[in-house]
Order: structure tokens, then sequence, then C-alpha cells
């Protein structure tokens, strides 16, 4: 399998984008929250039942990186955001139907500029639709070989998904002086 596969799977970019600006109007971007380990570029699209805030609920890791207790599983957040635009839910249950495969988080990820994530690897694979991006946002592969430490790839605003196998170890970096935003679907 590729690190990234770009599917045949489609949406319109624009109403995409247009979703995105709809629901900003609503929840812009959440504020940076050490306490509450919210990065504040993730909006969640998708909640666990019962969620305090349907917003943020999906936003971060699912295991505390200082005990590694688990807070949750990709299964859990089964339900739509109530405000989430009708054009988005049905392309979301398209490509649910389309790979055969269920949907756990599915958040807005925003990456700033001149900023990115060090080298991990993530317990799922995922789907990833881009909305903003430019030639320097760059998705690397780490291969650790002696010569050749990393393959990086940009993914374009095209109206595709990619399938990202993120289970293998990764990374990512925003070059350019704009934010990269991404609609993120984790594969359960």
């Amino acid at each position: 399998m590729n690190f990234i596969t770009k599917l045949d799977y489609q949406a319109d970019h624009t109403r995409m984008l247009e979703d995105l600006e709809t629901i900003l109007t609503i929840r812009p971007w959440p504020a940076e929250d050490f306490i509450k380990k919210s990065s504040g570029n993730q909006i969640g699209i998708t909640h666990r039942p019962g969620a305090t805030d349907q917003w943020i609920d999906a936003d971060g890791s699912l295991v505390n990186r200082q005990t590694g207790e688990i807070l949750g599983y990709e299964v859990d957040f089964s339900e739509f955001n109530d405000q989430l635009p009708e054009y988005t839910r049905t392309v979301l249950e398209g490509l649910k139907t389309d790979q055969s495969s269920k949907l756990g988080r599915v958040r807005y990820m925003r990456l700033m500029p001149k900023t990115g994530l060090s080298i991990h690897a993530d317990v799922e694979q995922r789907y990833h639709f881009v909305l903003k991006t430019s030639p320097s946002a760059l998705f690397g592969e780490y291969i650790g070989e002696a010569d050749l430490a990393a393959k990086c790839y940009h993914m374009p605003a095209d109206g595709h998904f990619y399938h990202v196998d993120t289970t293998r170890p990764h990374f990512v970096y925003n070059g350019s002086f704009e934010p990269r935003i991404h609609l993120v679907i984790c594969k359960v």
C-alpha cells in the first residue's frame, strides 16, 4: 500500500470550502488552551453522544501522552455535529459508502504558517480532503535510511479525497505564509 493514495472519490471543493466558512461564522477556531490540551487548530464535526461541546470533543489525542491512559476510541465519535452543513454531511456519508468503511473523528485541522508536527504514527489510517494549501505545505513519510530520511509529498486542493497510511511514521510541515487547512477523517 502506498503512503498516500489519491482516491477517485471527489467533492465540489468550492462547496466544501463554503461549508467551512459557514461553520467558522458559528464556531471560530478555538483559542489555544494548554490546560485542556487544545491546540486551537481543530474543529470537530463528529463527536461522542452526550458531548458537552460538539465542536471540540474530537480535538487532540485520544491518549494521554503522560500517563498512557486511553481517553476514547475512534468508534465513539459516531454523531455528526447538529450544525454541520448538509453538503459536507452528504459527502462524508458518500465517502463511507465509497470506501466501505466507518468514520471516527472528523475534524477540520489547521496548520499555521512555518509550523509542523513532529514524527509520529497514528493508530488508524486517515482520509484527507484539502481545503486550503500551498506548494510549501508538505506531508512527510519518515523513511529512516542513512541517505534518505524522508519522502515529502504535497496534496493539492483538487477536490479529491486522499487515503493516507498514517500508521506509518510521518510528519507535516507548512512552509508557507498561509494556514493549511484539511478536513481529516479517521478511518475505523
